[in-house]
């Protein structure tokens, strides 16, 4: 009789729109369900295979309550996907810190409940990734779940535009206790920036000029109202446009963020793209796409893997570095290493070869 695998124990900093769909689709995928997921299996693990054995957040309507309870609780608007069973896992309170600041803030009821000892509840719950999942300029909450995962020797995955993975500090002391950190910025598996990217690494493979362009957003989320706030808005806006010019080897005018805020589009959002360039004997070009989905569901998918990855890295004890890199290149907008796409294609597919993929 084959020996049963051991699941993925991952504690989520932040319960979310993303968090929510995270979790519903680890469960829709326990129902074999095959469209959706850019890798079956990594390492042996599928993504019914991660469990949610910790979660914190700040908003009284979700601290207290089971996490089946809590990722349908408002501010969240994220489409409901399955019908949860009780989880027996509280979600447990964190330290505010910056994550209620700001415009974004105003929805969040911060709970008067006593802050958890985050470190001994990651231990207890022998937790062996930390996904934080906090607001878009919450640095210093970012870096107190950076600080507690490391603490806790847990790997942590930063999914926030707060500098983590690319902060050289923060990279020695992950390196010196032998734990892995990958960020920072999730890249959706489908969305602007990694839509924008693939079109202009595109039109630059086939000899195309691309002479100017830009990516707006609308959306009802918390990340496109955090885009009224100038600091945070100046934050992703500097990412975007720097993830997508990344993959075209010459500068050129580039816009790439969000632009407005729609409350009524709940968890949806609305990208807009325009591409004018030049081609074969100076003919012009001009191109307009209109691309909408939902956030967390884009946002969940790509996690799914990367948790997995994680979790292979640790289980090879493959360490800190070239692996930890190419994982951050792949899932990430601001990853410590600019790696092309094609690189990264290739080593994400030579790793999983390596470790076992289905």
């Amino acid at each position: 009789m084959s020996k049963k695998r051991k699941s993925i124990n991952v504690a989520l900093a932040g319960v979310g729109n993303c968090a929510s769909s995270l979790i519903q689709g680890t469960a829709y995928y326990a129902i074999d369900h095959p469209i959706g997921l850019a890798h079956r299996k990594i390492g042996g693990y599928e993504a019914s295979d991660i469990n949610y054995a910790a979660a914190f957040d700040i908003d009284d309507r979700k601290v207290g309550h089971d996490l089946s309870e809590a990722v349908y609780a408002e501010p969240n608007t994220s489409r409901k996907i399955v019908d949860l069973k009780n989880t027996g896992v509280t979600v447990q309170m964190a330290q505010p810190l910056d994550g209620a600041s700001g415009i974004a803030g105003e929805k969040v009821h911060v709970s008067r409940a006593k802050p958890a000892n985050i470190p001994q509840v990651l231990r207890d719950s022998e937790v062996n990734i930390l996904v934080n999942l906090t607001p878009t300029g919450a640095s210093k909450a970012s870096e107190m779940y950076a600080q507690m995962a490391l603490r806790s020797e847990c790997a942590y995955i930063n999914a926030t535009p707060s500098k983590v993975a690319s902060n050289r500090r923060w990279q020695s002391a992950y390196k010196r206790k032998k734990s892995i950190l990958v960020g920072d910025d999730i890249m959706d598996q489908i969305g602007s920036t990694i839509l924008h990217r693939n079109l202009l690494s595109f039109l630059n493979e086939r000899g195309a000029r691309v002479d100017e362009t830009y990516q707006l957003d609308i959306g009802g989320g918390t990340e496109s109202k955090s885009a009224l706030d100038k600091k945070k808005y100046e934050i992703k806006r500097n990412i975007k446009t720097a993830a997508v010019a990344s993959v075209v080897p010459y500068a050129f005018p580039i816009v790439a963020g969000s632009s407005d805020f729609v409350d009524f589009m709940g968890n949806k959002r609305t990208s807009y793209f325009w591409i004018r360039g030049q081609y074969y004997a100076g003919a012009n070009y001009n191109m307009d796409i209109r691309l909408t989905l939902e956030d967390g569901p884009a946002c969940a998918g790509i996690l799914t893997d990367i948790i997995r990855m994680v979790n292979l890295v640790q289980n090879n004890e493959l360490g800190q570095g070239s692996v930890t890199d190419l994982i951050s290149a792949y899932g990430f907008k601001a990853p410590p290493k600019r790696i092309s796409p094609e690189s990264v294609s290739e080593g994400i597919e030579q790793l999983l070869d390596g470790h076992g993929k289905a």
